[in-house]
């Protein structure tokens, strides 16, 4: 896979760019007309003539399917391939689709000579008129768009070139009823992620959200990825960490969009952890009552984690996250570079929420994150394009399921009934929550064992990859009635009684148990030494 899919109308030059294109970056080119004509031993007029366009377009699926189990490939599709839904469900599989674009004049001049064109007889202008319009539309869908009037091969070349996706990319659907979106996954996305802000045509600038940190880290190649879109952004900053979620540093947000008149047609983009995702996010979701919004996680955390879900909150006193709404962004994407400067605590930390999705739901993946946790922790592309696609298709499936948390997506807390309440009684920001995570899972894990609801093994496995991933090093520090208090607002009780996500086996758990309080502060008392 990896393969860079050229897509356009006759005459926009897939062809001639695509050689171009494979010549710079070395790969193999595959020129999907051609190949299906040596496949039939005919010309493509030829099988027009002898199996009409619904044989040829059979054809051409066919020939596509073949073209697309190469690897790193440039391959240049028919300008009508695009246009069936399974064609362009397998173009996008782990590929880059890019279009070419040209106006109907420059087509019409390229094509003068329309020999081998069934489809531009027998009036080229014509032609062009009634299919041009059908077909545009399915090209700026296409993950990057560039158009090639007046310009030379080599050179729109070396423009795809630049903005290419690096490795692998992987797409995650999220079926929300209503709200179905995307997670993109990959290396160097600022413009994709720009192309699909395109597409979205927000009525004015749009707002980039971000925090010091990640806008001093990230911020410029993303403005210049969307400068190069035609779109101009206006950036905010919130406090770094926790304080973002605070009511404070939520209504700034708020000014800033009446400031630069964002309406109801506005997009809004996060650009950070969890905690700017959450805030912007929340901002979002209330700001005219709703504005579309795209997350971009800077942070492994987050990108498996917070991002994924439409779940949006911010901070009160009285607890963590307890105010707040489910709004879905339109898109999200988790462009891995941004883990190359991510603090090696803070990429620790969100291995306890890759370790929890694979416990309660993919014993497979369990398997896969004992083999190859070394790779993962020396942050290996491969191991870490395919630990977050794992993660993320989870995530994704559950909440697909169950977007509003009525039933199955509660699994997704394990660990967070007493990992949230770590976080509050040790004061917010004080433990990183993937740490307050991890020691929450060992009580869970121990609860599942002593309530007879769980097995030695599970318990035993994710004790082995919390410690050697080193999230165990350093027992949390917090007063038994602080613990007590923070449990008590915990958002999963019912009646006063505590809640908990319990460990069946190593790929299943169950939701909602209600466990003797007197075994919580037992267990509680064992593994954190209170």
């Amino acid at each position: 896979m990896n393969n860079v899919v050229l897509v356009g109308f006759m005459g926009s030059g897939k062809t001639t760019v695509g050689r171009a294109l494979a010549d710079q970056t070395r790969r193999s080119f595959i020129d999907l007309d051609e190949e299906i004509a040596t496949d039939a031993g005919r010309s493509i007029s030829e099988i027009f003539a002898d199996e009409g366009e619904a044989g040829f377009r059979e054809r051409e699926t066919r020939g596509l399917e073949r073209a697309l189990r190469r690897d790193d490939a440039i391959i240049a599709a028919g300008g009508g391939a695009p246009l069936r839904d399974e064609n362009w469900r397998e173009m996008r599989s782990g590929n880059c689709v890019v279009a070419l674009t040209a106006e109907p004049a420059e087509l019409a001049r390229r094509l003068n000579r329309p020999k081998g064109r069934p489809l531009l007889q027998p009036d080229i202008p014509s032609a062009i008129a009634a299919l041009l319009p059908t077909r545009m539309a399915r090209y700026l869908e296409a993950d990057l768009v560039f158009r090639t009037d007046g310009k030379p091969a080599a050179e729109i070349s070396r423009h795809i070139d630049a903005r290419l996706p690096r490795g692998g990319l992987h797409r995650i659907s999220i079926d929300v009823p209503g709200a179905a979106h995307e997670v993109t996954v990959g290396f160097h996305l600022a413009n994709l992620a720009a192309q699909a802000l395109r597409r979205l045509a927000p009525s004015r600038p749009i707002m980039v959200v971000s925090d010091s940190v990640a806008a001093g880290r990230h911020i410029d190649p993303l403005i210049e990825a969307l400068k190069s879109a035609g779109i101009s952004a206006g950036v905010h900053l919130v406090p770094a960490g926790e304080a973002a979620k605070e009511l404070g540093a939520l209504s700034t947000i708020y000014g800033a969009l009446s400031d630069d008149g964002i309406d109801r047609e506005g997009v809004l983009v996060s650009l950070g952890g969890g905690c700017v995702g959450d805030v912007a996010g929340f901002a979002a979701a209330t700001w005219m009552r709703g504005i579309r919004y795209v997350q971009m996680p800077t942070t492994l955390l987050a990108m498996v984690d917070s991002s994924i879900g439409g779940k949006t909150a911010i901070n009160l006193p009285a607890g963590k996250n307890l105010v707040g709404a489910v709004h879905q962004p339109v898109a999200i994407f988790s462009d891995l570079e941004y883990l190359e400067t991510l603090a090696d605590a803070e990429f620790r930390s969100a291995l306890a929420e890759i370790t929890k999705v694979a416990l309660v739901a993919d014993r497979s993946f369990v398997d896969w994150l004992s083999v190859n946790l070394v790779a993962l922790l020396g942050r290996d592309k491969p191991a870490m394009l395919e630990a977050v696609r794992r993660a993320v298709a989870i995530k994704a499936g559950v909440v697909s399921r169950d977007p509003h948390e009525t039933g199955e997506r509660a699994i997704l807390n394990y660990g967070h009934t007493v990992g949230h309440a770590l976080e509050r009684a040790a004061g917010f920001g004080r433990l990183r929550h993937g740490e307050a995570v991890a020691w929450g899972m060992e009580v869970a894990g121990r609860l599942s064992l002593s309530s007879g609801a769980g097995t030695p093994e599970a318990v035993r496995t994710q004790h082995a990859l919390l410690q050697r991933a080193g999230l165990l090093a350093n027992r949390p520090e917090v007063k038994r009635a602080d613990l007590w208090q923070a449990l008590r607002h915990d958002k999963k009780s019912q009646a006063g009684a505590l809640r908990f996500v319990l460990l069946r086996e190593i790929g299943r758990a169950d939701y909602g148990c209600e466990v003797d309080p007197n075994l919580v502060w037992d267990t509680l008392a064992k593994v954190l030494s209170l």
